[in-house]
């Protein structure tokens, strides 16, 4: 299960935000305490999760490793007819979630990250050919 520092650094990297901006937007007077949360050193207090999570617009349930979407239920992705969210949902979860199988076998790094990037090269060539 992913950990709260993958999670941070995936949703500040979705957002363009560098670690010092982050921590701007969030309050803090020290950029390096974002910093420590990401690399695992420090946890936030639960007060900072909630502003966090609000900062993202995610679920605290998420951020914690509760819950796997960060804005909607999974049965919304199960009928979500934009493909392009259900392939950018696959990518996330083989870059950041653990215990994967394929073909009921653990997934490997490896494997994982070429998934993930062919899924991504994909997309972003399926963009340009509907454009």
């Amino acid at each position: 299960m992913p950990n709260l520092s993958n999670r941070l650094t995936l949703l500040r990297e979705k957002q363009g935000w560098s670690k010092a901006e982050t921590a701007r937007r969030l309050g803090l007077k020290a950029p390096s305490t974002y910093g420590n949360w990401e690399y695992g050193i420090r946890e936030p207090d639960l007060d900072m999760v909630t502003q966090i999570a609000t900062l993202y617009d995610v679920s605290v349930d998420y951020l914690l490793g509760q819950q796997s979407i960060p804005t909607y239920a999974p049965s919304e992705l199960q009928g979500e007819k934009d493909i392009a969210k259900r392939m950018i949902k696959i990518s996330e979860d083989l870059r950041y979630e653990d215990d994967l199988n394929l073909n009921g076998k653990p997934l490997n790094d490896s494997a994982a990250h070429f998934l993930a990037d062919s899924i991504d090269f994909l997309y972003e060539q399926a963009k340009k050919l509907n454009d």
